[in-house]
């Protein structure tokens, strides 16, 4: 009886391991250029989560919440979920198909403090209004809902205006 439950358990840790593992990862931004084609013919929003090494608030949202919503495939089909850290050299192609680095791009952006994060369509416009530092992290889910929600109903405005 105590090994079949040890056994059952084994297995449950092995199946939830890599799912556990993934927890608190956001894609790296890489090319915004397909991540936007991708975005307008799906009809999503792409959230860009700006980050920092140095910036710890920024580990706790990317644990607590952002890593989360990036796997969860509920979130999966309401928007896109991209990181950016403004203190990295990581290659980066832009909206416009331009080649720079994730300090350029955010550099170019209305980004002064992190986290910060951004609602915006293929095209790089914004959507939502951006959620810039992580003071209430009581309600910053519920924020974090209610702004990919008004960036959805902005696309689907854009493309049903009636």
């Amino acid at each position: 009886m105590r090994l079949s439950v040890f056994l059952r358990v084994l297995v449950a840790l092995a199946v939830l391991t890599p799912t556990l593992a993934q927890a608190g990862e956001v894609p790296s931004a890489q090319n915004l250029r397909e991540d936007g084609a991708i975005a307008t013919q799906k009809g999503l929003p792409i959230l860009l989560f700006y980050t920092a090494s140095y910036c710890r608030y920024c580990d706790a949202v990317k644990a607590e919440f952002l890593g989360h919503m990036a796997i969860d495939p509920a979130y999966q089909t309401r928007a896109i979920f991209r990181e950016v850290r403004i203190d990295s050299s990581t290659p980066l192609v832009d909206f416009n198909a331009s080649t720079t680095t994730h300090h350029h791009f955010a550099d170019q952006r209305p980004i002064m403090l992190v986290p910060t994060v951004e609602f915006v369509d293929g095209s790089g416009e914004h959507l939502a209004a951006p959620m810039i530092g992580a003071s209430i992290p009581d309600f910053y889910g519920a924020y974090l809902d209610k702004g990919i929600e008004h960036a959805l109903a902005k696309i689907r405005l854009r493309r049903d205006p009636s």
